[in-house]
């Protein structure tokens, strides 16, 4: 398939995914939270960023091309300086950073185990990032306003340049039948454990609420 068509049959596929999702399925911070709430959420973020910048260090010496590798070299910094203030944040509001979830832990457990370059850029960059860009907008709106203001001042920017770098590793490595399959299958494997991981913090979102409510 022609390149330029893939990446809208691709870009196509993913928003029909999560547009099926329930609000909460796709973000940590659906609404506006409570102080416990919101440190919940940033502790998934934090997390997401921490073994994120791990996981993406080591894809960066899978990538071949040396443009591309030192563009992924970039958002490893990115991810590392984005978990330092977020769990700077986690700390001025009173919380701990926990642990990461399970799922979460799947969730990178999966991207790691990608062995070609066109299946980690069109399930992370690609994929995930652009749901990155739409809950750092949201972040924005339903948390308050010094966390939003990390998100604004450190955060989002960055997202918007690692989508970028998705699309350019998908136009790069997608050249042939069988790398765009491997693209399109690593890309429906991680929206469902991306999914999973935000469902997993609605559970415990919930439990808080009915702690508090007794």
């Amino acid at each position: 398939m022609e390149i330029k068509k893939f990446i809208e049959k691709l870009e196509k596929e993913n928003d029909e995914f999560f547009n099926q999702q329930s609000k909460w399925a796709t973000t940590y911070w659906a609404e506006s939270m409570s102080k416990e709430k919101i440190i919940q959420a940033l502790r998934m973020r934090y997390w997401n960023e921490y073994v994120g910048y791990e996981v993406i260090a080591r894809f960066m010496f899978k990538v071949p091309d040396p443009k591309l590798r030192m563009l992924v070299g970039r958002q490893v910094g990115d991810e590392a300086k984005h978990a330092y203030y977020v769990g700077k944040r986690i700390h001025e509001l009173g919380g701990d950073l926990g642990k990461p979830l399970p799922e979460q832990m799947e969730f990178y457990d999966t991207l790691d185990s990608f062995e070609y370059p066109e299946e980690f850029f069109a399930a992370q960059q690609f994929t995930v990032e652009t749901q990155s860009m739409k809950r750092n907008e949201q972040a924005l709106k339903t948390l308050d306003s010094e966390s939003a203001e990390v998100f604004r001042k450190h955060i989002n920017n960055d997202e918007i340049f690692h989508v970028k770098l998705g699309y350019m590793g998908v136009a790069f490595y997608c050249t042939t039948e069988q790398a765009q399959e491997r693209a399109m299958e690593a890309s429906r494997a991680i929206r469902q454990k991306h999914v999973n991981m935000s469902l997993a913090n609605y559970k415990i979102i919930q439990e808080l609420d009915r702690v508090s409510n007794k």
